[in-house]
C-alpha cells in the first residue's frame, strides 16, 4: 500500500511561524506498540478506558483530532492539530516492520485525503541520519514521506 504522505514532515521543514495546535510525543518512549500506546495516551489525553490496542488507538486519535487539539497548545486561529515526535527514529524499532505500517495507516486516516489541508500533521524531529533511516522504513511500509525524499 502506498499513500499520499504530505501530512508527514520533518520538523525542520515545518513553515516558520505556523500556528498549530500540537502535542509533543517522545519517540524514545515508543519503541514497542505497548509503550507507544502509553506515551500517546498520556500526551494526547486519551480517556482512562483506552484499550491499548490499535483499534482503540484509532478511535481515541480520531476523537483527539476531531476536538481540534483542545488538550494541546491552542492558538487564536483554527489550524490542523499536529503531533511532534521527538527522537522519531526510535518509533516502533523493537516491533516487527508491519507495526509501523499499522501506525502510519491509522495516522493517514486521521490526516484525511486532502494533502493541501490535512486534518492532522505528523512532524518528525531527530538527527538527519536517523530521519533518513526512518524515511526508508516508512517507504518500506508503503508510506514514503514526500518531503523527506530529497533528503533520503
Amino acid at each position: 500500500m502506498t499513500s499520499t504522505t504530505a501530512w508527514i514532515r520533518p520538523l525542520s521543514e515545518a513553515a516558520a511561524g505556523v500556528r498549530t495546535a500540537r502535542w509533543d510525543v517522545d519517540g524514545s518512549c515508543c519503541r514497542t506498540s505497548r509503550d507507544l500506546f502509553t506515551e500517546w495516551a498520556t500526551r494526547l489525553g486519551f480517556p482512562d478506558h483506552f484499550g491499548r490496542n490499535w483499534d482503540a488507538f484509532r478511535d481515541c486519535l480520531h476523537d483527539a483530532v476531531s476536538n481540534g487539539g483542545a488538550e494541546a497548545v491552542c492558538h487564536d486561529a483554527p489550524t490542523s492539530p499536529a503531533v511532534v515526535v521527538r527522537e522519531a527514529g526510535d518509533l516502533l524499532t523493537d516491533e516487527p516492520d508491519h507495526a509501523l505500517a499499522i501506525l502510519l495507516f491509522i495516522l493517514s486516516e486521521a490526516a484525511g485525503d486532502d494533502s493541501t489541508a490535512p486534518r492532522l500533521l505528523l512532524l518528525l524531529d531527530d538527527t538527519p541520519d536517523r530521519l533518513s533511516h526512518l524515511a526508508q522504513r516508512m517507504t518500506e511500509a508503503g508510506f514514503p514521506p514526500v518531503s523527506f525524499q530529497a533528503h533520503s
